[in-house]
């Protein structure tokens, strides 16, 4: 019985050893949310061609449907997701994407137009899983490591789940039924990774110490911090925005942007320009890690959107003359990406360590977040619905500039803010 107990405690100290380790927890964000995607993304692989409602394309409507009930999603976790406790997150994984798959059942099923409510109700519990899966990594001293990982994954599995899409469209499975056939396709996995993401331990006394204690957060913690912080709070929320337009049309209408610029995409085609992408994000935001100190680090990470705003001028400007085709996609997703992601994976993370609120990421995050999403399904409702001559790809080609500009001047408003707020 010693013996017995002495081997049970040894290989319970081994798996711990490993579950600590710091490439468990980016393989375990990486994995789970890669999966998620795939109950979110293989329907925009559809061209839908042809076909309309009250005269509007009905990819549109299709998209706009998802985001809306994204967005709303997105709007109730700046105050689920910043105040639901460590032990109740993977239970809350698992049945958002069980009722994300049922609802893709229900697309499949519906006729048109009644199809778009089964999307709408695919994106309401979806929309707060990345919280979720955050809260395991946030607060820790590899958590830059950790998020950019987690962000990365998405970054593929936008190239990815479109690249099945086309396969199983490939394959003869209708526009209805294919995302819920790739829904299936990634459930197996998915229930791997929530696995593993459960074994993820909580926060130790060092990483509390370094990056202050991450806690569910009340109605006065989070009117404290926006009341201390506010403006430099809403400059990010503007960089994100900008990102986040340029991002949605780059990503939801991938098929028509080849086409634009003159090549027919291949499923291949959406996975190479996301890998390249996805390594040049990771190994950027993931060095952050490195610097130990909170306010460098701050700072540093609001230089690097700096950057990826100055990156989308210059291929506005020089990048179709320039380059190729596959290589002004990939520039413009770093350039796009580089903001988007240091502020998920780095900024908010930071500030919260140098300010020591009472906060976490998952309510900074949610407000950027729903920002992010309302603007895009603002964009695409006038696009569709007030201006319906606007086509999409060229709006995106024609902000890449506009944006990029504003980017850099509320980007800089923003360091003179935190530089005098902070210090």
């Amino acid at each position: 019985m010693i013996i017995q107990s002495h081997y049970r405690a040894k290989g319970s100290s081994s798996f711990r050893a490993w579950f600590s380790h710091p490439l468990w927890s980016m393989i375990a964000a990486f994995g789970c949310y890669f999966c998620v995607y795939g109950y979110r993304k293989p329907f925009t692989a559809g061209l839908y061609e042809e076909q309309h409602w009250l005269g509007i394309p009905w990819k549109s409507i299709l998209i706009s449907s998802q985001i809306a009930g994204y967005m709303l999603s997105k709007c109730g976790g700046i105050f689920f997701v910043s105040s639901i406790s460590w032990e109740k997150r993977i239970r809350a994984i698992l049945w958002s994407v069980l009722i994300a798959e049922i609802a893709l059942l229900g697309f499949g099923y519906a006729p048109k137009p009644w199809s778009l409510v089964f999307l709408f109700i695919n994106g309401l519990p979806l929309g707060m899983i990345f919280g979720y899966i955050q809260g395991f990594l946030e607060g820790k001293k590899n958590t830059e490591l950790f998020i950019a990982s987690l962000g990365a994954s998405f970054i593929l599995a936008d190239g990815v789940s479109k690249s099945v899409g086309k396969i199983l469209l490939n394959a003869g499975i209708t526009e209805n039924w294919m995302p819920f056939v790739a829904g299936l396709l990634f459930t197996l996995p998915f229930l791997f990774f929530v696995w593993m993401l459960q074994q993820i331990p909580k926060p130790s006394a060092t990483d509390i110490a370094h990056r202050s204690e991450r806690i569910p957060m009340s109605a006065q913690d989070r009117l404290h911090l926006i009341k201390s912080l506010g403006p430099g709070i809403l400059g990010i929320c503007l960089l994100y925005l900008f990102s986040s337009l340029l991002r949605g049309i780059r990503s939801d209408f991938a098929p028509e942007v080849w086409d634009y610029l003159g090549i027919q995409g291949t499923a291949s085609m959406y996975t190479q320009t996301e890998i390249w992408v996805t390594v040049a994000i990771l190994i950027i935001n993931g060095s952050l890690v490195w610097v130990k100190n909170n306010a460098h680090a701050f700072y540093i990470s609001l230089g690097i959107i700096l950057i990826g705003f100055f990156l989308l001028i210059c291929c506005g400007f020089w990048g179709q003359t320039y380059l190729s085709s596959f290589w002004l996609v990939v520039l413009l997703g770093l350039g796009i990406y580089l903001p988007y992601l240091t502020i998920t994976t780095s900024v908010f993370e930071r500030m919260i360590a140098i300010s020591k609120h009472r906060a976490n990421m998952g309510f900074l995050m949610y407000i950027v977040d729903s920002t992010g999403y309302l603007g895009y399904n603002i964009l695409l409702l006038c696009s569709a619905i007030l201006f319906p001559n606007w086509n999409l790809v060229t709006i995106f080609f024609d902000w890449v500039n506009l944006l990029g500009f504003a980017g850099i001047i509320i980007g800089i408003l923003s360091i003179l803010y935190f530089l005098k707020k902070l210090s």
